[in-house]
């Protein structure tokens, strides 16, 4: 909980953080500094005498949609190249130096060290994140169903070679690929997979078993501190202790280890269960106000009831089924259903936990699609690559998909409205925290036309960039569709990951429609310096009106509306657009276009035009219409 001392600067931040969280925090910490908790985690060897998986052929059911695209990345593979958060392709060698950060070639120093002794940040490596994605076994799931689909046995040689060499190169919690719990439970999520894919699923390898059991010990010795989170850590953990404790019973342990596994099982189930209940709103919306961490999340609740289903044991409480169809539900209304992506709202960090296809990263299709079919027994697509997860986990729903005519206007008391136009939508972020907000993204606009993203978001870029300043800027108002006092933060900043202050809704209306079909949605907020910011949307067909009304102490304000790239030309109060035009009304001192930058993958930092309307002391609402169309832009 990065940042946690600085709360004290904000009693009112330190009690919503939770008292018990920030004592069981300070408590860890604690036993880190003093060495006590290394004691809790003892180096351990892994039995790799066998082979982690089996060769058998090709599978004759493989639902395998992705062609050529499959054997291309497992052959880049085997030539030394790895995918990095779905999406870059670094040279890293045949097997993969574990310790590399290909992104500045430097290498984690002491690697052999206990991993309670490792820094969470080391200026001499860089982000440790581009050390730990190797190891989060991505290629695992990826070399199975070149396997699976081709019976080639190259794949599974790589396969069994790579694994077998990360043991030797990984003890039991020594170096950084043991340091965190969630690491260790997204790969025991992609071994099971990847058993799963290759029909080995009943009957896994001793060595597999071992690799899987050992996992679970580190993850069920600190999930107290994943719990303490509040975010997908503790999902994340307490469905791989659920998921591998069942799973490695049916290789029939006895003893210690059998009730080890037994209790690994009834932890995880108890803890998965705590943390759906807390952390996901009855309307799906989850704690971590990200579309890319809700996707973590609901494709960690698929992989526990797939499981549990597979395992044969008692359902999940109704409430973990409730909340379970919300999240899809959630989901699909943020998925464009043209594109398949959605708002690049929050932190983004690269992660995609379902790898049983080749869609790309910015395609949230597969999880609803998977998740679904699971949750709901009927698809939302028409059928396409995206089923292919699915298909792995043979499952089938009904329904033939929907081309995106199901969303409709609605407000989500988790902080967001939904605005459904024709061909158009958009989205509002709204102040409503139980939970930690990320970024300063009140009132954060966001606009799709035709599968297009015309209002967008920033992203992450990255937790630790090597110019702080590209940290600062993501997570700030400027990197959002939203108006932002003085140069100042909506919230101030407590840490890497925290926010002080935390806003509340001064007034969250709900969905207003007028006789002519015209809707219109109005929110507003007071910040921690007294400054009032409300916004009012009205939408018909696809001309959107963004009105903001503004009052307070403040010298100047600044609107921003992040566009995609593109030819743009001011004419006095309007904006011609590839897409259509802006017009602008009110007391705006200035009106100019710039460039702004936005982070749609993990370490990808790329321009986009930005629309910024300035405003003095005096003013008090501009009025913004985005009228869409291609039609228009020569207006």
């Amino acid at each position: 909980m990065m940042g946690f001392r600085n709360a004290f600067r904000y009693p009112g931040t330190l009690l919503r953080l939770g008292i018990s969280n920030i004592a069981y925090v300070a408590w860890y910490r604690f036993t880190l500094k003093s060495g006590i908790r290394k004691y809790f985690f003892p180096e351990h060897p892994i039995d790799a005498t066998v082979p982690f998986f089996r060769s058998g052929g090709s599978r004759a059911d493989c639902p395998d949609r992705s062609g050529r695209a499959l054997t291309d990345a497992a052959d880049r593979m085997i030539r030394g190249q790895l995918r990095y958060y779905v999406h870059h392709w670094k040279t890293v060698g045949n097997p993969p130096d574990w310790f590399l950060n290909p992104f500045n070639g430097r290498r984690f120093p002491a690697p052999q060290r206990h991993w309670t002794v490792l820094g969470d940040f080391d200026g001499r490596v860089g982000d440790i994140k581009n050390v730990w994605e190797a190891s989060r076994f991505e290629w695992v799931a990826t070399l199975a169903r070149a396997y699976a689909t081709s019976g080639d046995p190259v794949y599974l040689d790589t396969l069994n070679q790579w694994l077998r060499d990360w043991v030797e190169n990984n003890p039991v919690n020594i170096g950084p690929n043991w340091k965190c719990g969630q690491e260790a439970s997204i790969r025991v999520f992609n071994l099971v997979q990847a058993a799963t894919i290759l029909g080995q699923e009943d009957s896994p390898s001793r060595s597999l078993m071992d690799l899987v059991f050992r996992h679970l010990e580190r993850i069920g010795s600190n999930i107290r501190y994943a719990v303490a989170q509040d975010n997908n850590h503790g999902t994340s953990e307490a469905a791989a202790l659920f998921i591998g404790g069942h799973w490695c019973l049916k290789g029939d342990p006895s003893g210690a280890r059998r009730e080890k596994c037994e209790d690994f099982a009834r932890k995880g189930r108890g803890w998965l269960e705590n943390r759906v209940g807390k952390l996901v709103e009855e309307d799906g919306s989850f704690s971590q106000h990200s579309v890319t961490y809700h996707r973590v999340l609901l494709d960690t609740l698929t992989f526990a009831e797939h499981w549990r289903r597979r395992f044969g044991v008692g359902p999940f409480s109704a409430t973990f089924y409730q909340r379970a169809g919300a999240a899809v539900d959630w989901l699909f209304l943020m998925t464009d259903a043209e594109s398949g992506a959605a708002p690049n709202l929050g932190d983004n960090d690269g992660t995609m936990l379902l790898h049983a296809h080749d869609c790309d990263y910015r395609d949230f299709r597969p999880s609803v699609q998977t998740a679904s079919v699971l949750f709901h027994g009927r698809k939302r697509y028409a059928d396409g690559p995206w089923d292919e997860p699915a298909g792995w986990f043979g499952l089938k729903g009904d329904g033939a998909g929907n081309t995106g005519r199901e969303r409709i206007s609605r407000v989500l008391q988790g902080g967001y409205v939904i605005m459904a136009g024709e061909d158009s939508w958009g989205m509002v972020r709204f102040p409503m925290y139980r939970f930690r907000p990320g970024h300063n993204d009140v009132f954060h606009f966001d606009l799709w036309y035709r599968g297009e993203n015309i209002c967008r978001d920033g992203g992450s870029y990255s937790y630790n960039p090597e110019a702080p300043s590209d940290r600062a800027y993501f997570g700030s108002v400027k990197a959002h569709n939203t108006i932002g006092f003085d140069d100042d933060e909506q919230m101030p900043r407590a840490g890497r990951f925290l926010l002080g202050d935390w806003i509340k809704a001064e007034h969250v209306g709900g969905i207003e429609t007028a006789g002519d079909a015209t809707q219109c949605w109005t929110g507003s907020y007071k910040d921690y310096r007294g400054n009032r910011h409300q916004r009012k949307i009205t939408w018909k067909g696809d001309e959107w009106s963004v009105e903001d009304t503004v009052s307070g102490a403040f010298d100047k304000a600044e609107i921003t509306f992040r566009l995609p790239p593109g030819a743009y030309r001011v004419e006095g109060n309007r904006v011609a657009a590839p897409w259509g035009k802006i017009d602008v009304s009110g007391p705006v001192c200035g009106m100019a276009m710039s460039k702004g930058f936005e982070s749609l993958y993990y370490w990808v930092k790329q321009p986009v035009d930005t629309l910024v309307l300035r405003a003095g002391a005096g003013c008090r609402t501009i009025t913004t219409v985005f009228t869409l169309g291609k039609k228009e832009s020569g207006r």
